[in-house]
């Protein structure tokens, strides 16, 4: 069986995650923009990883761009953003993905966070985010947020990155 793993990285959490999934299911790794959708044919299970703003996963629309030629296929999804996994979380980031109308597995992963490595868009919306809540009695979520341009969070999320390897060799075991 031929694995594919594919990624849109922004500041490279997502990126990590897909080459650490790849290293250890012995699959073919590459940031999505390089590389030809046609050639996912070649392939019996495919993932795609991409980065989460404002619930959106980064690259998705141009992953499933290839849906009729690899609905028949075991795919994988997986987003990475700055948000614990939830359940809830997941649930609406299926709904405002459309995923639901795909057959995909889809997975939630935190990731890290360093504010210096994002763009000037993402730097704007966060800072006028932070100045919104600044003044008023803030929740320790909205504390948190206000510390995060000068305290990059690191963090892997062992856990998931475990749970979609243990389904890629499952699928591996199926085809056999």
């Amino acid at each position: 069986m031929k694995t594919l793993v594919l990624h849109e990285s922004k500041t490279g959490s997502t990126e990590k995650y897909a080459e650490d999934i790849a290293k250890r299911v012995g699959a073919d790794v590459y940031p999505l923009k390089k590389f030809k959708l046609s050639k996912m044919a070649e392939y019996d299970t495919i993932v795609f990883g991409g980065w989460i703003r404002g619930g959106e996963v980064k690259g998705l629309n141009k992953f499933l761009q290839a849906w009729d030629s690899i609905s028949a296929k075991n795919v994988l999804i997986f987003g990475v953003g700055m948000s614990i996994a939830t359940k809830e979380g997941r649930d609406q980031l299926i709904n405002q993905n459309l995923l639901d109308m795909y057959h995909v597995r889809f997975y939630q992963v935190r990731g890290s966070f360093h504010f210096e490595k994002l763009g000037f868009l993402e730097k704007m919306m966060i800072k006028a985010s932070v100045k919104q809540l600044q003044g008023g009695d803030l929740s320790p979520e909205q504390s948190a947020l206000a510390t995060i341009i000068d305290n990059p969070i690191e963090w892997y999320d062992k856990e998931k990155i475990d749970r979609i390897v243990n389904v890629i060799e499952a699928l591996k075991v199926e085809v056999k």
